[in-house]
């Protein structure tokens, strides 16, 4: 039987590690600009960072306030007095106390842009962001390489979005706070312009295939 002596040992074990790192790293980037790509990607062929291409039908945002309040009583839309730019929704639920008796409680949700109108479809806000070629960090998986041969490529990164008022309805239509039927009374169910996103996301299966 093949005994290797300490040293060697290490050796191995460091170099498996540092493969390990390697293959992690890689997939790390991998999934980045996959996840980027998909962000700042083509819906239906309009450019999800193009605000004029994505402003569909915009809606003011104390309109859509009291749309989704006719959806749906319950829902809170207040604009934040420490960050005036964001409004929150919320949702107050009843709950029972230590004491046994019910009250009102305000669960948090998410924000919205607080303006003048938000667009119908949210709008990326993108930058170039300079990462590692994934085809050399692949090549040298496991091996030191220095930085300054490392070579570098731009992809595009989304540092910020104006949520779209259509983005509020897919939120709160997925934690089944709001129904289809009350989309089509108070908003319209079909959206403006042509929208994969939208159809998946709602599960509008028929549209997304029509």
């Amino acid at each position: 039987m093949l005994v290797l002596d300490s040293s060697a040992q290490v050796r191995m074990d460091a170099a498996s590690r540092a493969e390990s790192i390697a293959q992690k790293r890689a997939a790390a980037l991998a999934k980045e600009i996959a996840s980027n790509t998909i962000s700042v990607n083509i819906d239906d062929g309009w450019d999800c960072s193009s605000f004029e291409q994505r402003v569909g039908r915009p809606l003011s945002t104390d309109d859509v306030a009291k749309r989704l309040h006719q959806c749906n009583p319950n829902l809170i839309i207040e604009r934040s007095i420490k960050f005036p730019d964001m409004t929150g929704i919320y949702f107050e639920k009843d709950e029972r106390t230590a004491a046994g008796t019910w009250e009102k409680r305000k669960v948090f949700l998410f924000t919205m842009s607080s303006g003048a109108i938000m667009p119908e479809m949210e709008v990326a806000h993108v930058t170039m962001k300079k990462v590692p070629n994934p085809e050399v960090v692949n090549a040298t998986a496991g091996k030191e390489v220095p930085r300054e041969a490392v070579r570098w490529i731009e992809i595009p990164t989304v540092y910020d979005l104006t949520r779209g008022w259509r983005t509020v309805l897919i939120r709160l239509l997925r934690a089944e706070l709001i129904t289809r039927a009350d989309v089509e009374k108070h908003f319209g169910w079909t959206p403006s312009q042509p929208s994969r996103n939208w159809s998946m996301l709602t599960g509008d299966h028929n549209a997304a295939n029509g």
